[in-house]
């Protein structure tokens, strides 16, 4: 009897652990009009001056941070952990041109991410207005020349974290 009541009491203080620990909770992810860093001022540039965009998103590593992730962008996804396909792009300098599968009425374009002195510092994703038939080597040469735009503005990856003037 004496074991049984020290395994309940066990069993209780455990259960009473758990109960504190949040269940894997999917971290909260930031607004774009919250996000008051450089790269988001660049971000929306882009949204201002390119109307055949209709997603934007700059992928980094965030000094301090262990993983890499959406750092500005036009939607609320702001820290969204980067998935394979960003990390490949941002590591291994693949180039994604897709059409969405859940929408297709929008083309995806990720390429590296570099600095003025062409250095990959992360990914871009930059997604199109989309017609079954477009010209998608149109739309590539299109996200090159924004990143490329984007990498002489951009002195080196932490600027992109600077405080938005």
């Amino acid at each position: 009897m004496f074991i049984e009541s020290k395994i309940q009491v066990g069993l209780m203080a455990l259960i009473g652990c758990m109960a504190l620990t949040p269940a894997s909770a999917e971290e909260e992810l930031g607004k774009a009009a919250d996000n008051a860093i450089y790269a988001q001022i660049l971000a929306n540039e882009v949204m201002a001056n390119h109307p055949e965009i209709v997603v934007i998103g700059l992928h980094a590593l965030k000094p301090g941070n262990k993983e890499e992730t959406m750092i500005a962008s036009n939607l609320d996804r702001i820290g969204k952990k980067d998935d394979e396909d960003d990390l490949a792009v941002a590591h291994e300098r693949k180039t994604i041109l897709a059409p969405n599968m859940k929408d297709p009425t929008k083309f995806e374009v990720a390429a590296p991410l570099h600095d003025a002195s062409g250095k990959t510092i992360g990914s871009m994703s930059a997604v199109f207005k989309y017609t079954a038939g477009d010209d998608e080597v149109k739309m590539h040469k299109a996200a090159l020349a924004i990143r490329d735009d984007l990498a002489k503005k951009i002195p080196n990856a932490a600027a992109l974290f600077k405080p938005a003037k």
